[in-house]
Protein backbone atom coordinates (compact mmCIF):
# COMPACT_ATOMS: atom_id res chain seq x y z
CA UNK A 1 0.00 0.00 0.00
CA UNK A 2 1.26 3.48 -0.61
CA UNK A 3 1.23 6.44 1.24
CA UNK A 4 -1.27 7.89 -1.26
CA UNK A 5 -3.61 5.08 -0.59
CA UNK A 6 -2.79 4.86 3.25
CA UNK A 7 -3.70 8.46 3.43
CA UNK A 8 -7.25 8.06 1.56
CA UNK A 9 -8.04 4.85 4.03
CA UNK A 10 -11.58 5.97 5.16
CA UNK A 11 -10.79 5.25 8.73
CA UNK A 12 -7.65 6.80 9.30
CA UNK A 13 -8.96 9.96 7.73
CA UNK A 14 -12.07 9.73 10.28
CA UNK A 15 -9.56 8.81 12.85
CA UNK A 16 -7.94 12.49 11.98
CA UNK A 17 -10.98 14.45 11.72
CA UNK A 18 -11.76 13.32 15.36
CA UNK A 19 -8.56 13.82 16.53
CA UNK A 20 -8.36 17.27 15.76
CA UNK A 21 -11.78 18.37 17.22
CA UNK A 22 -10.08 21.81 18.16
CA UNK A 23 -8.88 23.21 14.76
CA UNK A 24 -7.94 26.62 13.56
CA UNK A 25 -11.63 26.64 12.88
CA UNK A 26 -13.10 25.72 16.39
CA UNK A 27 -13.17 27.81 19.01
CA UNK A 28 -14.23 26.91 22.86
CA UNK A 29 -16.80 29.66 24.20
CA UNK A 30 -19.39 29.15 27.23
CA UNK A 31 -19.26 32.62 27.67
CA UNK A 32 -22.06 33.18 25.05
CA UNK A 33 -25.19 31.36 26.59
CA UNK A 34 -26.52 31.56 22.96
CA UNK A 35 -23.68 29.34 21.11
CA UNK A 36 -23.00 27.37 24.13
CA UNK A 37 -24.74 24.27 25.28
CA UNK A 38 -26.42 24.82 28.57
CA UNK A 39 -25.38 21.79 30.39
CA UNK A 40 -21.40 22.73 29.76
CA UNK A 41 -21.86 26.06 32.22
CA UNK A 42 -20.96 25.34 35.61
CA UNK A 43 -19.77 27.78 38.40
CA UNK A 44 -17.31 25.93 39.39
CA UNK A 45 -15.20 25.87 35.64
CA UNK A 46 -13.89 29.25 35.25
CA UNK A 47 -14.99 30.82 32.04
CA UNK A 48 -13.24 29.71 28.69
CA UNK A 49 -12.55 32.74 26.63
CA UNK A 50 -14.18 33.21 22.74
CA UNK A 51 -10.97 32.48 20.68
CA UNK A 52 -9.77 29.88 18.40
CA UNK A 53 -7.47 27.44 19.97
CA UNK A 54 -4.98 28.23 17.19
CA UNK A 55 -4.51 31.92 16.51
CA UNK A 56 -2.15 34.85 15.48
CA UNK A 57 -2.19 37.21 18.33
CA UNK A 58 -1.69 36.61 22.16
CA UNK A 59 -2.94 32.92 23.33
CA UNK A 60 -3.66 34.00 26.89
CA UNK A 61 -5.51 36.75 29.00
CA UNK A 62 -2.70 37.88 30.66
CA UNK A 63 -5.42 39.47 33.20
CA UNK A 64 -6.22 36.23 34.43
CA UNK A 65 -4.53 34.26 36.32
CA UNK A 66 -2.20 31.13 35.47
CA UNK A 67 -4.36 29.12 37.36
CA UNK A 68 -7.78 29.77 35.58
CA UNK A 69 -5.84 29.52 32.09
CA UNK A 70 -4.75 25.70 33.47
CA UNK A 71 -8.59 24.89 34.80
CA UNK A 72 -9.19 26.12 31.23
CA UNK A 73 -6.57 24.33 29.52
CA UNK A 74 -7.69 20.74 31.27
CA UNK A 75 -11.56 21.61 30.48
CA UNK A 76 -10.58 21.77 27.32
CA UNK A 77 -8.58 18.72 27.25
CA UNK A 78 -11.28 16.41 29.30
CA UNK A 79 -13.84 18.35 26.72
CA UNK A 80 -11.80 17.04 23.66
CA UNK A 81 -11.33 13.14 25.20
CA UNK A 82 -15.01 13.25 25.72
CA UNK A 83 -16.13 14.03 22.27
CA UNK A 84 -13.77 11.65 20.33
CA UNK A 85 -16.51 9.13 19.35
CA UNK A 86 -13.76 5.74 20.18
CA UNK A 87 -13.19 7.18 23.24
CA UNK A 88 -17.09 7.54 23.97
CA UNK A 89 -17.97 4.25 22.25
CA UNK A 90 -15.44 2.25 25.59
CA UNK A 91 -17.47 1.18 28.48
CA UNK A 92 -18.02 4.57 31.42
CA UNK A 93 -14.99 2.91 33.87
CA UNK A 94 -12.60 2.38 31.10
CA UNK A 95 -13.43 6.33 30.30
CA UNK A 96 -12.86 6.93 33.67
CA UNK A 97 -9.44 5.03 34.38
CA UNK A 98 -7.59 6.47 30.99
CA UNK A 99 -8.90 10.59 32.44
CA UNK A 100 -7.14 9.43 35.61
CA UNK A 101 -3.83 7.94 33.90
CA UNK A 102 -3.23 10.86 31.17
CA UNK A 103 -5.07 13.96 32.64
CA UNK A 104 -1.20 15.48 33.05
CA UNK A 105 -0.50 14.56 29.96
CA UNK A 106 -3.28 15.86 28.10
CA UNK A 107 -3.20 19.16 29.89
CA UNK A 108 0.59 19.49 29.23
CA UNK A 109 0.33 19.19 25.82
CA UNK A 110 -2.71 21.59 25.62
CA UNK A 111 -0.61 23.60 28.01
CA UNK A 112 2.47 23.25 25.48
CA UNK A 113 0.43 23.91 22.34
CA UNK A 114 -0.77 27.59 23.77
CA UNK A 115 2.64 28.63 24.31
CA UNK A 116 3.91 26.90 20.66
CA UNK A 117 3.38 31.02 19.31
CA UNK A 118 4.42 32.68 22.03
CA UNK A 119 7.68 33.92 23.10
CA UNK A 120 9.42 31.10 25.27
CA UNK A 121 10.16 33.84 27.79
CA UNK A 122 6.39 35.42 27.69
CA UNK A 123 4.62 32.11 28.41
CA UNK A 124 3.27 32.35 31.96
CA UNK A 125 2.42 29.44 32.56
CA UNK A 126 6.26 27.90 32.73
CA UNK A 127 7.61 31.05 34.50
CA UNK A 128 8.77 30.44 37.49
CA UNK A 129 8.97 34.25 38.28
CA UNK A 130 4.88 34.10 37.57
CA UNK A 131 4.39 30.81 39.73
CA UNK A 132 6.64 32.70 42.80
CA UNK A 133 4.65 36.44 42.13
CA UNK A 134 1.41 34.45 42.37
CA UNK A 135 0.07 35.08 46.42
CA UNK A 136 0.33 33.12 49.06
CA UNK A 137 2.25 30.52 47.17
CA UNK A 138 4.68 29.57 49.99
CA UNK A 139 1.78 27.32 51.33
CA UNK A 140 1.62 25.11 48.24
CA UNK A 141 5.67 24.97 47.18
CA UNK A 142 8.81 24.37 48.10
CA UNK A 143 11.02 26.86 45.76
CA UNK A 144 14.02 24.76 45.18
CA UNK A 145 11.82 21.77 43.52
CA UNK A 146 9.27 24.38 41.94
CA UNK A 147 12.26 25.86 40.55
CA UNK A 148 13.26 22.47 39.29
CA UNK A 149 9.81 21.34 38.11
CA UNK A 150 9.29 24.26 36.26
CA UNK A 151 13.12 24.08 34.48
CA UNK A 152 11.78 20.98 33.24
CA UNK A 153 8.84 21.25 31.69
CA UNK A 154 10.20 24.53 30.18
CA UNK A 155 12.73 22.66 28.35
CA UNK A 156 9.97 20.21 27.50
CA UNK A 157 8.25 23.37 25.29
CA UNK A 158 11.38 24.03 23.93
CA UNK A 159 11.52 20.66 23.00
CA UNK A 160 8.44 20.83 21.51
CA UNK A 161 9.13 24.38 19.91
CA UNK A 162 12.38 23.38 18.27
CA UNK A 163 10.60 20.97 16.24
CA UNK A 164 7.76 22.54 15.27
CA UNK A 165 5.03 19.91 16.40
CA UNK A 166 2.09 20.74 13.80
CA UNK A 167 -1.98 20.59 15.16
CA UNK A 168 -2.51 17.15 13.90
CA UNK A 169 0.49 15.68 15.75
CA UNK A 170 -0.49 17.28 18.53
CA UNK A 171 -3.87 15.59 18.24
CA UNK A 172 -2.32 12.24 17.38
CA UNK A 173 -0.17 12.49 20.28
CA UNK A 174 -2.37 13.25 22.50
CA UNK A 175 -4.29 10.07 21.29
CA UNK A 176 -1.02 8.19 22.34
CA UNK A 177 -0.97 9.23 25.79
CA UNK A 178 -5.00 8.72 26.30
CA UNK A 179 -5.44 4.90 24.56
CA UNK A 180 -3.04 3.74 27.52
CA UNK A 181 -4.11 0.09 27.09
CA UNK A 182 -1.56 -1.05 29.96
CA UNK A 183 -3.52 0.88 32.95
CA UNK A 184 -4.75 -1.42 35.82
CA UNK A 185 -8.59 -2.26 35.69
CA UNK A 186 -9.29 -1.73 32.06
CA UNK A 187 -12.46 -3.67 30.93
CA UNK A 188 -11.28 -3.86 27.20
CA UNK A 189 -7.49 -2.77 27.08
CA UNK A 190 -7.65 -4.87 23.40
CA UNK A 191 -9.51 -2.48 22.03
CA UNK A 192 -8.09 0.66 23.97
CA UNK A 193 -4.44 -0.76 22.32
CA UNK A 194 -5.80 -0.81 18.74
CA UNK A 195 -6.65 2.75 19.21
CA UNK A 196 -3.43 3.79 20.22
CA UNK A 197 -2.20 1.82 17.47
CA UNK A 198 -4.30 4.06 14.97
CA UNK A 199 -2.96 7.00 16.54
CA UNK A 200 0.69 6.05 15.66
CA UNK A 201 0.05 5.16 12.25
CA UNK A 202 -1.38 8.46 11.29
CA UNK A 203 0.87 10.16 13.41
CA UNK A 204 3.59 8.39 11.54
CA UNK A 205 1.59 8.78 7.83
CA UNK A 206 1.48 12.47 8.38
CA UNK A 207 4.78 12.82 9.62
CA UNK A 208 6.23 11.16 6.14
CA UNK A 209 3.75 12.78 3.80
CA UNK A 210 3.70 16.55 5.41
CA UNK A 211 7.69 16.39 6.30
CA UNK A 212 9.31 14.14 3.64
CA UNK A 213 12.91 15.48 4.43
CA UNK A 214 12.62 14.53 7.82
CA UNK A 215 12.45 10.87 8.02
CA UNK A 216 13.73 10.81 11.72
CA UNK A 217 10.55 12.97 12.40
CA UNK A 218 8.14 10.48 13.83
CA UNK A 219 10.48 8.52 15.69
CA UNK A 220 11.43 12.09 17.63
CA UNK A 221 7.83 12.49 18.53
CA UNK A 222 7.28 9.13 19.93
CA UNK A 223 10.39 10.16 22.00
CA UNK A 224 9.09 13.32 23.04
CA UNK A 225 6.28 11.48 25.06
CA UNK A 226 8.21 10.19 28.00
CA UNK A 227 9.03 14.19 28.59
CA UNK A 228 5.81 14.60 29.29
CA UNK A 229 5.79 12.37 32.32
CA UNK A 230 9.39 14.04 33.89
CA UNK A 231 7.10 15.93 36.49
CA UNK A 232 4.60 13.81 37.83
CA UNK A 233 1.18 14.06 38.01
CA UNK A 234 1.03 14.91 41.49
CA UNK A 235 3.43 17.37 41.10
CA UNK A 236 1.68 18.93 37.90
CA UNK A 237 -1.63 19.10 40.26
CA UNK A 238 0.12 20.53 42.81
CA UNK A 239 1.80 23.60 40.89
CA UNK A 240 -1.11 24.28 38.39
CA UNK A 241 -4.42 23.15 39.97
CA UNK A 242 -3.89 22.82 44.44
CA UNK A 243 -4.75 26.72 44.43
CA UNK A 244 -7.53 26.14 43.11
CA UNK A 245 -9.31 23.25 43.98
CA UNK A 246 -7.72 22.79 47.50
CA UNK A 247 -8.10 19.53 48.65
CA UNK A 248 -10.90 18.12 46.14
CA UNK A 249 -9.14 15.02 44.75
CA UNK A 250 -8.27 15.98 40.83
CA UNK A 251 -10.36 12.55 40.47
CA UNK A 252 -13.55 14.22 41.23
CA UNK A 253 -12.88 17.16 39.29
CA UNK A 254 -12.44 15.31 35.99
CA UNK A 255 -15.45 13.50 36.80
CA UNK A 256 -17.01 17.06 37.34
CA UNK A 257 -15.54 18.22 33.63
CA UNK A 258 -16.40 14.77 31.70
CA UNK A 259 -20.50 15.25 32.87
CA UNK A 260 -20.58 19.25 32.65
Amino acid sequence: MNESSELRNPELLQLLRHLLSFSADDSIDVTNDEDTDPAQNNNTIPSLMSHPFYGQGPMFNFQETIYETSARLLFMAVKWAKNLPSFASLTFRDQVILLEESWAELFLLNAIQWCMPIDTTACTLFSLNEHCNSANNSGFFKPGQLAQDLRILNDTLCRFKSVLVDPAEFACMKAIVLFRSEARGLKDPVQIENLQDQAQVMLAQHSRTQFPGQIARFGRLLLMLPLLRAVNSHKIESIYFQKTIGNTPMEKVLCDMYKN
